[in-house]
């Protein structure tokens, strides 16, 4: 059950439904294994800072919160319960540079640039 709940929140967090893929992973964080929680809690953050950004015009608390995830991503890799951590690591490290740059309210673009998770082919999932 937990990995079709994280494979419905990679869903919904790469069609940019960051509110509804937070809302899945936290349901789905009650039920994984003590191991897998922290990548549940990462991605909790990667959404919700997504969120705060992209319909909120976050900025500051975004950059934190993904710095955040940055840390524990960094621990995770290569990859954790079936997602690509390091690929994850490297398109959010990109973003928050970009983010730095061009420190502003986002544009419409801006959706389109956002980090996405990806699955490892082949690998089980909690």
């Amino acid at each position: 059950m937990p990995e079709s709940r994280l494979q419905e929140a990679v869903s919904l967090f790469n069609r940019r439904d960051f509110f509804r893929a937070h809302e899945v992973l936290e349901e789905a964080w009650r039920e994984v294994p003590e191991g897998d929680r922290v990548l549940y809690e990462t991605l909790i953050r990667l959404a919700a800072a997504l969120h705060l950004r992209l319909n909120r015009g976050g900025h500051r608390g975004t950059v934190n919160l993904l710095q955040q995830a940055l840390v524990t991503l960094e621990d995770l890799r290569p990859q954790a319960a079936g997602v690509d951590t390091t690929a994850l690591y490297d398109d959010v490290a990109a973003y928050v540079e970009r983010l730095r740059a061009e420190a502003g309210p986002a544009g419409w673009r801006e959706r389109f640039r956002v980090p996405r998770i990806r699955l490892v082919t082949g690998a089980s999932t909690p």
